[in-house]
């Protein structure tokens, strides 16, 4: 196959990290700015922005990219499924933006202008093709549309935002750029798609499928979403709403690094179970969980241990509640991590739907009880508890299933040693927390620290404990196998 998935993750890493890093880099000035009130406000409506967005894609994300992925070498077929699918965006599309517009009217009342500014925003979907190219395996084209469009808004927000009157311009800016990013891929696409004429089955034979991936979408955007919602609803202030997403926004960055390769790798597995290449398929699903756990163990010990002094440096010390938000979410990351790979390296391309949609409705039920036992009491902390708990259910159940050719017994020695590591760099670095030094300088040598010892750690049980890793370089074969 001459697609380079190595280069593709490199690609999709890039990509992920510039969706992350943008809200560090305006963060600090948008918090200072608007404060928190003002920002609670923008990510409680852009939280309702999103749901639109969703109803509107189904769940064309995962579908539509399998779907092209299996038939990528035939343009012919290529393009049917293509406007087939495609029409039906359209048409969804349609129907959530007047959705919205109608609530806009009769139920968001205060903010209304936020609103309106968040409706361009939703508009994108009618222009949102990411999901083809991913198939087609182009993540260079998909990764340089996002740093420009990463690029304007950082320019546009410190040119334009000036104080707390300025939040719908800052949602103005944010939704405009959002759109421009979807459009810039339209010239591409007519090259690798060709005019077909459609019948009704090309359109009707992907409603049902696509649905089955939007059941379980919906259901993680329970806890992804509207955890938010109901942490504002249940509490009644944006503030601490504010919070919570200042520090989902730091845990962003290292899940985006984690789920770069669980994108590059559905449509590659897709495309082998197409041409009936099963086995191979399995195995870099197994790969995959060995390399994701070394670096997801690495990443999350080692933000719980940097956040009492990165939080109020970054954000202020008017956000000091974001740093047990931050050490509680990192621990999130691990259960998540896992989950990530069975359901875009196992259970999607495999078409095992059905469990993918059974694990996360259950795992959304149980977001919601504990949302509602424990939001009123813990506040935002009651929230991170509630998404803990959704995650290790999801990933119970994954694994239960699997079994027969990944048994949990298996899951465990896996993370075992990455887990201690991860807990010596955690002590590491928390006890340079209070080095007496300015704080950029504190974090660079926390950071410096503790990834020397993560990585001691490792490197000491390769060689004296492990019989399964024989030198240094196989603990991340997993990614070398999976290329």
């Amino acid at each position: 196959m001459g697609i380079d998935i190595k280069k593709n993750y490199i690609y999709n890493v890039i990509y992920r990290l510039s969706i992350c890093i943008l809200p560090l880099i305006v963060t600090p000035y948008i918090a200072r700015v608007l404060g928190a009130e003002q920002v609670g406000v923008y990510t409680f409506s852009s939280t309702v922005a999103c749901y639109f967005i969703m109803f509107g894609k189904l769940g064309l994300d995962n579908y539509g990219n399998r779907s092209i992925a299996a038939c990528r070498e035939d343009i012919g077929k290529r393009s049917r499924v293509f406007w087939g699918i495609f029409t039906i965006q359209i048409l969804t599309s349609i129907l959530s933006i007047l959705i919205f517009i109608l609530l806009v009217l009769t139920v968001f009342k205060e903010d209304r202008r936020v609103y309106w500014m968040q409706l361009i925003y939703v508009a994108s979907i009618l222009f949102d093709v990411s999901w083809f190219f991913y198939g087609m395996e182009r993540f260079r084209l998909t990764t340089i549309r996002s740093l420009i469009s990463r690029t304007l808004i950082i320019v546009c927000v410190f040119t334009f935002v000036h104080s707390d009157r300025d939040l719908w311009i800052y949602t103005c800016v944010m939704s405009v750029c959002f759109l421009l990013e979807q459009v810039q891929l339209i010239p591409f696409l007519f090259p690798l798609v060709k005019r077909v004429t459609l019948k009704k089955e090309d359109i009707t034979c992907h409603i049902v499928p696509n649905l089955k991936l939007f059941v379980p979408l919906f259901a993680l955007s329970i806890y992804n979403w509207l955890d938010k919602i109901m942490l504002g609803v249940l509490v009644k202030s944006t503030t601490v709403v504010a919070f919570y997403a200042f520090a989902e926004n730091i845990i962003n960055l290292p899940k985006g690094i984690l789920s770069a390769l669980d994108t590059v790798m559905l449509p590659r597995i897709s495309n082998l179970v197409a041409n009936n290449r099963i086995e191979e398929g399995v195995q870099k699903m197994k790969n995959s969980i060995r390399f994701n756990s070394f670096v997801c163990c690495a990443l999350c010990f080692g933000i719980a241990g940097v956040a009492s002094n990165f939080v109020p440096w970054f954000f202020g010390k008017e956000y000091e509640p974001t740093i047990l938000l931050t050490m509680e979410l990192a621990m999130v990351m691990i259960p998540m991590s896992i989950v990530n790979v069975v359901q875009t390296q196992y259970l999607i391309p495999f078409h095992r739907e059905h469990v993918y949609m059974w694990s996360v409705s259950l795992g959304a039920l149980t977001n919601i009880i504990l949302n509602l036992l424990l939001i009123p009491g813990l506040g935002a902390s009651g929230t991170v508890i509630g998404t803990f708990g959704a995650e290790l259910v999801v990933c119970t159940y994954q694994m239960v299933y699997i079994r027969h050719i990944y048994k949990v017994n298996q899951l465990f020695k896996t993370l075992r040693p990455f887990v201690i590591c991860g807990v010596l760099e955690f002590a590491a670095v928390y006890s340079l927390g209070g080095l007496p030094f300015n704080n950029f300088l504190r974090l660079l040598l926390q950071i410096c620290a503790g990834g020397f010892v993560y990585l001691a750690g490792c490197c000491i049980y390769v060689i004296f404990i492990s019989k399964e890793y024989r030198s240094v370089g196989n603990i991340i074969s997993g990614l070398k196998d999976s290329m």
